[in-house]
């Protein structure tokens, strides 16, 4: 029998012996959302064993303008959410705060790229086209054909100006968007309305316009240089003028051609078609050079305003590019579960409301988190039945013969039970229960005392009811020095040689906490 209660003890406390696991819970402040982890797995329940580390780590949020504030109560169950457009949000029109902002779309060619539909005009002119002699012919074709050559020098031209047109507007937009970036990268870390996330986006992507997108810098030369824009723009200026410069020498060339086609004397629809064309084709590109002329200008105006970053200032933004990688926007709390509930208050505090006025402190989702295990002893009260493995019996005389008769087979007792367990995870936990309790009835209405030990079934965790059963002891009569039932005895008083003593039985009891510890 005690081989079976070892047993039966040491698989009531097994589950209070098992090592403990680690519960890791992540809360996405910008999300407001909560996901639990245990040995790296999803769980659908945040639940803890009494003892084991619970690692909470808060994610997503501005550690720039708010600390995080966490308020731990372990409770002992007691009875009775400005920018975000990228890059382009901030590359608006001309007309903007910043010198540079005249660049955007600044070298796009007015108009497109002159064009002279020269093939209607087949290949020239010969006698049958009404010219009044072959001279003339040959004149009017040797013009045309000098205007052909001169309009592909025009078109090639054109198109090397549009190619350095593109590469100084990308460099204007460039160090347009490093100025804005040098002037915003501050701000938006310090901005309350941009969720972490947009912070390190827009902010890596300044800093690394900036700086290069790798952080292979050697040393601080090349720092410097990667960062200064305004000789490289100078130089493609110088060239661009350079280009608009041979345009208009083609231009003027084409002026002479018309002059002397008008000193032709031909009356041909053709070639007065041809004479208007080349009118027309002139006055289109001297306006589109006044056009090119007054954007280089207007380029000298800006270049002579852009400043190279001084290298304090870059070394500066290369530590805040090094912060912004290392940074995780999160915060990591540990602790131990204890009690009979965890129960963490998380709190956003501003770290300098006069760094971002208007800010206040955000109450984040409380959490409360079951625990579970540990051991824990209790106090219930209720009623059992009882039942002794051999039958109580009542003795008397008959005849001076000892006759018996059966009492009941089961007792009503009122039993005080202390319960002792490991709390489980869930509403029913198993234990075990040592309860003592008083009879009630019996033929003279007596009451006696009964122990019960055994396992108890216990549901709930605040007001629990426990269902008990196991084996019980308590004192019953049997007949003393040596007689049976059906020995005769000779007593002039009818007395009984009757004993008191304890005998085992079972019972089953239900009962209800009033105590808890």
């Amino acid at each position: 029998m005690y081989k079976h209660l070892k047993i039966t003890f040491l698989t009531l406390l097994a589950p209070a012996l098992l090592v403990a696991q680690e519960l890791r819970i992540e809360y996405d402040v910008q999300k407001d959302s909560l996901a639990y982890f245990r040995d790296g797995q999803p769980v659908k329940r945040a639940i803890a064993r009494k003892g084991e580390n619970v690692t909470l780590q808060i994610r997503n949020y501005n550690n720039y303008i708010y600390k995080v504030q966490v308020d731990e109560e372990n409770h002992e169950t007691r009875v009775a959410p400005v920018m975000g457009a990228g890059l382009g949000s901030f590359l608006g029109g001309p007309g903007g705060g910043s010198p540079l902002s005249m660049f955007s779309g600044l070298f796009n060619l007015p108009g497109g790229q002159t064009s002279f539909p020269i093939e209607d005009f087949g290949g020239g002119f010969d006698d049958g086209d009404g010219f009044v002699t072959s001279e003339s012919a040959k004149a009017a074709n040797a013009l045309f054909k000098q205007f052909s050559q001169t309009t592909r020098l025009i078109k090639g031209t054109e198109k090397d100006l549009r190619t350095i047109g593109n590469e100084m507007n990308r460099i204007a937009q460039g160090q347009r968007v490093k100025e804005i970036a040098a002037g915003e990268i501050e701000k938006l870390r310090y901005n309350p309305a941009l969720p972490p996330t947009q912070i390190r986006r827009l902010s890596m992507e300044y800093l690394e316009t900036i700086l290069g997108q790798e952080s292979d810098i050697q040393n601080l030369e090349e720092l410097l240089e990667k960062a200064s824009t305004g000789e490289e723009l100078s130089q493609k200026l110088e060239l661009y003028n350079k280009y608009t410069d041979e345009l208009a020498g083609y231009y003027e060339l084409v002026g002479w051609m018309r002059d002397s086609m008008s000193q032709i004397a031909l009356s041909t629809d053709k070639f007065a078609e041809f004479q208007d064309a080349i009118a027309s084709f002139y006055g289109s590109g001297n306006t589109n050079i006044e056009q090119y002329r007054e954007m280089a200008h207007v380029a000298e105006e800006a270049l002579a305003s852009m400043e190279n970053y001084k290298l304090e200032q870059l070394i500066q933004l290369r530590y805040i590019l090094e912060e912004l990688k290392a940074n995780t926007f999160s915060h990591t709390f540990r602790t131990q579960a204890k009690g009979d509930r965890l129960k963490i208050n998380l709190r956003l505090d501003p770290l300098d409301s006069l760094r971002t006025p208007g800010i206040s402190a955000r109450k984040l989702s409380a959490l409360d988190i079951p625990v579970y295990g540990g051991f824990k002893v209790n106090a219930s009260i209720g009623v059992s039945f009882g039942s002794f493995f051999n039958q109580p019996q009542a003795f008397f005389l008959r005849d001076s013969l000892i006759v018996s008769e059966d009492k009941d087979s089961y007792l009503p007792i009122v039993t005080s039970f202390i319960h002792f367990y490991s709390q489980s995870a869930r509403s029913l936990s198993v234990g075990g229960a040592f309860g003592v309790g008083l009879s009630i009835g019996g033929d003279n209405g007596a009451q006696s005392i009964h122990f019960m030990l055994g396992p108890s079934f216990i549901l709930g965790e605040g007001q629990r009811v426990a269902f008990s059963a196991g084996l019980m002891g308590g004192k019953v009569d049997r007949l003393g020095q040596g007689y049976k039932v059906g020995d005769r005895l000779i007593s002039e008083a009818g007395a009984l040689p009757i004993r008191s003593v304890y005998e085992m039985g079972m019972f089953i009891g239900l009962s209800f906490n009033v105590l808890s510890n």
